[in-house]
């Protein structure tokens, strides 16, 4: 450790300037530095922070507030590890103590500078400096373009691994996330993340919609990447993504999801459970491959899967306090020159023997026992019933159970602790929202505390409140009086906000004493008026009628709406004398003019 003075020339006890060589300086310095550390009995801590990109001359702290209380120094002696850039990138004054910067910090480079200062009477003060992170980086991919061959018809929700952008900055300052900023026709695609241990924030590009290469063979697609900043910074990389035919079908999985729990001292090479696809297709067409998706999942390998068999075995003895369950992402590929690829998830609990974390058992309370409730539920009707058990301890209070999401919609009340009841607190109305999603979290009293929690989504099931509604208040035509029985007069439209029965709407005539309705018919689907007989401009030259819509459910809503038609006279009609025979007499002599029969 070499002790140095960061004057030019050496100083005696009394701050003089020496003339001893360079030599004499060094030793004198260093038996000065060490006999004042020997002899030192008092000790203080000093801590300084700056953010880094500060310009040289900064000031970052002064040495004299170590100190303690009532004491002053006049000159420090300095301890300069080599290595630790106190040297280089720190300007410390002996006589006054104040640490200024000799460069600009880059916390990159280094986040942190110590020292030691020995004041003259023996006292030492050890100097720690953190440099704070700024946001001076942008996020980086490591690749401008990317470009990913994806077959057609590929499932909506298959992942595809990007290169995560990378951050030099730290914490909030790093990549916070990413977005698809052009190219996404059709919402075709959408992006997944998830952050690893490593803090790095991963990509999945997912498949929003149906590909198919007949229709777009590409997509050029700009994922922009974004920190956490203000201003935010941002890294763009441009993904080729191209739409390639392929044989007609892919693996399935007999299960979406396979669920297992094994025991953290199950023997290395232990087979665990077996994942199986089928491919309707013939020869390497249909030959199913397995693999697990070391992107996605298990990086560590923990587990390997045959590739002809799908029996996934342990590879790696398990550790249940470092890692309880494990997610796996197996992929189903066949064997064609441009395979299908099909993924499922296997979750893998890891048991421990000596812990017990609470568990819950979740009982909907609707017909079918699925998580749904009606719209017309009222306020405090139930949903869900929870029991929850933690045999650690064996008493059901020391467990604590809440409820998380819904949107207020939804409450959870309890008696005993034991029992938990989700119940409706707020009014529903499907039209407005069809489901929410809740989590129920239980979580014992342990140090630390183990905690069970259970995600579901409850749909919000349709009543018939709403009946259907005309698009127009009133309908008008007009239409000549002679026209043939099934002519297109006009078409009336009624919509009904419900869904299934309760919204579909069928039309019909409302029959009556005042109303020429035998006049027209409805078809109860589209709701085209035809006449369905003659018209008669002379005996009804405006006829209406009203057509009632109806929808299906149980017992049905309906609303009315008035059709007004208007009919245009034609000459169908020849003049008709009131009689067929008039006889008149006439006296003789009657002045010519007069009128003797009308």
């Amino acid at each position: 450790m070499p002790i140095t003075s960061k004057g030019s020339r050496c100083r005696t006890l009394v701050g003089r300037p020496c003339l001893l060589s360079s030599i004499c300086q060094q030793k004198l310095l260093f038996y000065i530095f060490f006999v004042l550390v020997q002899s030192a009995v008092v000790y203080g801590a000093l801590e300084l922070q700056l953010d880094e990109g500060q310009p040289a001359g900064t000031i970052v702290g002064d040495i004299s507030a170590g100190l303690p209380p009532g004491e002053t120094a006049t000159l420090y002696f300095i301890s300069d590890h080599e290595g630790t850039g106190v040297g280089s990138d720190l300007h410390i004054d002996e006589t006054t103590g104040i640490i200024t910067t000799a460069r600009r910090l880059d916390r990159e480079e280094r986040d942190h500078y110590s020292f030691i200062a020995v004041t003259m009477t023996g006292t030492t003060i050890q100097v720690s400096i953190t440099v704070n992170d700024v946001n001076d980086h942008a996020p980086v991919f490591p690749k401008r373009k990317t470009v990913l061959k994806i077959p057609e018809h590929t499932a909506v929700g298959t992942r595809f691994s990007l290169d995560p952008a990378t951050d030099a900055d730290k914490d909030q300052l790093t990549t916070q996330g990413y977005t698809i900023r052009e190219g996404n026709v059709g919402q075709t695609f959408r992006l997944e993340t998830k952050r690893g241990a490593n803090k790095i924030l991963y990509l999945d590009l997912v498949v929003n919609g149906l590909l198919d290469r007949e229709k777009r063979s590409s997509y050029t697609l700009v994922i922009e990447a974004f920190d956490g900043g203000s201003p935010r910074r941002i890294g763009s990389m441009a993904v080729e993504v191209t739409v390639t035919d392929i044989n007609d079908h892919a693996p399935v999985f007999n299960q979406s999801r396979y669920h297992t729990i094994i025991s953290e001292s199950l023997p290395q090479g232990s087979s665990i459970l077996q994942v199986f696809a089928t491919d309707d297709d013939e020869g390497d067409n249909g030959l199913v491959l397995y693999e697990i998706n070391r992107r996605q999942s298990d990086p560590d390998r923990y587990f390997v899967i045959d590739l002809k068999s799908g029996v996934i075995t342990l590879n790696k003895p398990l550790d249940f306090e470092l890692k309880r369950v494990h997610e796996l992402v197996v992929q189903a590929k066949d064997n064609a020159s441009q395979p299908e690829v099909t993924n499922t998830f296997v979750t893998i609990h890891v048991r421990d023997f000596n812990d017990n974390q609470p568990t819950m058992t979740i009982i909907f309370l609707s017909e079918d026992g699925s998580p749904r409730i009606s719209e017309g539920a009222q306020p405090g009707q139930y949903v869900a019933r929870i029991s929850v058990t933690d045999p650690d301890y064996g008493e059901y209070a020391n467990v604590n159970v809440s409820l998380e999401g819904g949107d207020g919609k939804f409450a959870l009340t309890t008696k005993d602790s034991i029992i938990y009841l989700i119940y409706v607190d707020q009014l529903l109305d499907r039209e407005e929202r069809d489901s929410y999603d809740l989590r129920v979290m239980a979580t014992d009293s342990g140090t630390p505390p183990l905690r069970a929690e259970s995600s579901f989504t409850i749909q919000v099931t349709d009543v018939n409140d709403n009946p259907p509604l005309f698009d127009q208040q009133t309908y008008r035509q007009t239409i000549p009086e002679v026209v043939y029985p099934g002519s297109f007069v006009l078409q009336v439209t009624a919509r009904d906000k419900d869904q299934g029965p309760n919204g579909d709407v069928r039309y019909s005539l409302l029959k009556g004493k005042n109303s020429r309705s035998d006049w027209f018919s409805i078809d109860p689907i589209t709701g085209i008026i035809t006449t369905a007989t003659a018209l008669d401009f002379e005996s009804e030259p405006a006829p209406s009628v009203t057509v009632v819509a109806t929808d299906g459910g149980r017992p049905p809503l309906s609303s009315t709406v008035k059709v007004d038609i208007v009919l245009q006279d034609v000459n169908d009609n020849k003049p008709v004398f009131s009689k067929s025979f008039y006889n008149a007499s006439i006296k003789e002599n009657t002045p010519a003019g007069t009128c003797f029969l009308q």
